[in-house]
């Protein structure tokens, strides 16, 4: 019984879009299977991890036909990439078997029943609002590189996503430095429930994930929530994640203004980003403490390594005040200049070494903190 007949390019779309949570090696094999389910026509993906669950659909299915079953996420993603996009081919489902015919080939794959999958129930949606892809793309790229990896305060490891009438933020921190940026939002329809602001934690994975499948445009991104998830439903796709428990630090507290530290200087952002490369040569595996050597005119970069080898990169710079001598993590820094596309990124110093804010020039919808280090 035939039950798919299709392009290679129209199954291994959706099948790439639903794979990326699937664990390769996991105790539950069904976790490392797409559920299938087919209804003439329409074809429905599904996979999850327990904690994220992805949907969605293409019409490649044949007419008048019906089934339901899972089969190895990565097996089949597999097969289907060494085909051009344009190979031909069937799917047909004879339990326990799927076979997968080409013009040229056959691949008998072995499936788990549908009625294992364990599908995440929704919850009942209690707020919603609507964002564009671009922009919820965007402020995920300018914070997520600041969440904590695996630290035990569990808050701190996903980007607080916080909702407002007038706009949409996200926060991300492992304490030694923190990334802000915020977008308008322009949803008149939006309810954020009785307070008028919304604040959820999203999982690192979830927004990992996010950021690998979000369309590039500006297309709408529904998003609806409830205390322990939330669902992000674009174009084909229905994204729904568990979110994480627990408050997030007071990221307002901590965020210096330019009031507080009044010292600020624009410098080029591929210039530094060259010189802290060139630097970070010079360092060890263990040690990615920078000195940052600021006087009129001039700033200097200093890096060296425990067998006394050492680099030094000067930046001419616009500097109006004392001399500041500091260190920082090295990483902290290419990881901001990564995501920053400006030309110019300013830094804004106080006189003692307390938190550093890095800003784009003439606007403050992205701000960035970090801490000295002592060298």
């Amino acid at each position: 019984m035939k039950n798919i007949i299709c392009n290679c390019e129209d199954l291994l779309k959706p099948i790439k879009t639903v794979s990326g949570i699937v664990e390769r090696n996991t105790n539950v094999p069904v976790l490392g299977n797409i559920l299938f389910e087919q209804n003439g026509r329409e074809v429905v993906f599904v996979t999850t991890d327990q904690d994220i669950q992805i949907r969605t659909h293409a019409a490649v299915g044949v007419e008048g036909e019906s089934s339901t079953y899972t089969v190895n996420a990565q097996k089949i993603s597999d097969i289907l990439g060494t085909m051009a996009n344009n190979q031909s081919l069937e799917i047909d489902f004879e339990d326990p078997m799927l076979r997968v015919s080409t013009s040229n080939g056959v691949f008998q794959l072995q499936t788990l029943p549908a009625t294992d999958f364990p599908k995440i129930p929704e919850e009942q949606w209690q707020v919603h609002f609507t964002v564009g892809a671009k922009t919820l793309r965007h402020i995920l790229t300018m914070t997520a590189f600041a969440m904590a990896g695996k630290d035990v305060r569990y808050y701190l490891n996903g980007v607080l996503l916080i909702v407002d009438p007038q706009a949409v933020r996200c926060v991300a921190t492992d304490t030694h430095r923190l990334a802000y940026c915020e977008a308008q939002l322009n949803d008149e329809t939006a309810d954020l429930g009785a307070d008028g602001r919304l604040e959820m934690i999203l999982p690192r994975k979830t927004v990992r994930e996010l950021l690998r499948i979000l369309p590039e445009d500006d297309s709408p991104v529904s998003v609806k929530g409830a205390d322990l998830q939330v669902l992000f439903s674009f174009g084909d796709v229905e994204f729904m994640s568990k979110l994480i428990e627990g408050k997030f630090p007071d990221y307002e507290r901590v965020l210096p203004t330019p009031d507080t530290n009044p010292c600020p200087v624009n410098i080029n952002r591929e210039s530094l980003a060259t010189a802290l490369r060139r630097v970070h040569i010079m360092m060890t595996e263990k040690f990615h403490g920078v000195r940052w050597m600021l006087s009129r005119g001039l700033l200097q970069i200093q890096g060296n390594n425990n067998e006394q080898e050492e680099a030094t990169q000067d930046i001419p710079i616009d500097w109006k005040w004392d001399n500041l001598d500091l260190g920082f993590n090295i990483l902290y820094l290419l990881d901001v200049l990564s995501v920053l596309k400006t030309t110019d990124v300013c830094f804004h110093f106080a006189p003692t070494s307390k938190s550093v804010l890095l800003t784009m020039p003439d606007t403050m919808s992205f701000r960035y903190v970090v801490m000295p280090m002592r060298i």
